[in-house]
């Protein structure tokens, strides 16, 4: 078996969003600022906050989008979706101009052409221990209150985290980043990454493991969403971790669903060989293929110093040039 931790710490380090978080935090921080400070907003109670994988640290090169939940504490039950987002077009967009500020069917989205990202602002109002947000039916030709609960799943993942250690450390957050670039990487497009994160989730809940390696989690989490927890999506839909009895939408069609499950039916295959492989530099090569590259085209897996890029491992000739060689691949992953 090779699990080659160090590489693994430097792949997880490899697709973590770098300046992305820095620009996103002053991003939703500018737009936050502007809702607040609408005395009409004021009077309903606004109250923003971050949600979306930013917010749950979930995050992998590039951050392109980043959710402020503009939670209405005061809104009534006859508040109307329209109303609120023509507010909330209008404050930001002269706080932005028109260029920078497109109105959608349950947010204000404001650009930020400098960062390269986007702030979506999505209101919310009460309802019961969960919130409801806009959302257009299909067949609806306006905006309507739909039940969500997001606040919850950030919750949920810090749960998680805790309850899943390596060495101490929490290893479900870094095992969803990884999940979610290997989504990146071998689904065309539908389903998203969120619809992968909950699968993690449920994959975690459902195999409880207890690993020793980072490649060993995510082999098994990958294997239980193929497995069990996306074949069971696929026929049945899948739950919502926040709201019992709630499905998770997603975008994907029946046939990118079952595409989807035949690609990480593949991707699963290739974690367990690789996870099999006693061989470093092949085993190497198998978990390369396996995350791919970041959206700069950087590949996330990195070579052990004593490997050929072809998977092959270098001469001793190669190795010993009058510098010492130290291996790459034995320490645990902290």
């Amino acid at each position: 078996m090779s699990t080659l931790p160090t590489c693994y710490k430097d792949a997880l380090k490899n697709i973590e969003p770098g300046d992305d978080a820095t620009n996103a935090k002053d991003a939703h921080e500018q737009v936050t600022k502007i809702l607040k400070d609408d005395l009409w907003l004021k009077s309903l109670g606004v109250d923003p906050c971050l949600i979306g994988s930013y917010a749950r640290d979930v995050s992998i090169r590039r951050v392109k989008d980043v959710d402020v939940f503009a939670r209405l504490r005061k809104a009534k039950t006859d508040l109307r979706p329209g109303l609120v987002l023509d507010r909330m077009e209008k404050v930001l967009t002269d706080a932005f101009g028109e260029d920078r500020v497109e109105r959608q069917y349950r947010s204000v989205k404001v650009d930020f052409p400098d960062y390269r990202l986007s702030v979506d602002a999505v209101p919310a109002r009460p309802c019961g221990d969960h919130w409801e947000i806009p959302n257009r039916p299909e067949h609806a030709k306006r905006a309507q209150w739909v039940e969500t609960n997001p606040i919850r799943l950030g919750e949920l993942t810090t749960e998680a985290n805790q309850d899943f250690l390596l060495n101490d450390y929490g290893v479900y957050v870094p095992a969803v980043k990884l999940i979610r670039q290997i989504r990146r990487t071998w689904v065309d497009d539908q389903p998203g990454g969120l619809y992968y994160e909950i699968l993690a989730y449920w994959a975690f809940q459902q195999a409880k493991p207890s690993k020793d390696s980072v490649a060993e989690y995510v082999t098994t989490i990958l294997a239980t969403i193929a497995d069990q927890v996306l074949p069971d999506a696929v026929d049945h839909g899948l739950d919502d971790p926040t709201m019992p009895g709630k499905k998770i939408s997603t975008k994907a069609t029946d046939t990118e669903l079952q595409s989807a499950l035949d690609r990480t039916r593949e991707a699963a295959d290739l974690a367990q060989k690789a996870l099999d492989e006693n061989d470093d530099c092949r085993a190497a090569l198998a978990w390369q293929q396996l995350l791919g590259t970041t959206t700069e085209d950087e590949v996330v897996f990195p070579m052990p110093s004593y490997c050929n890029a072809d998977g092959t491992r270098q001469s001793r000739s190669t190795l010993y040039t009058g510098v010492p060689t130290v291996s790459a691949g034995t320490g645990r992953y902290a």
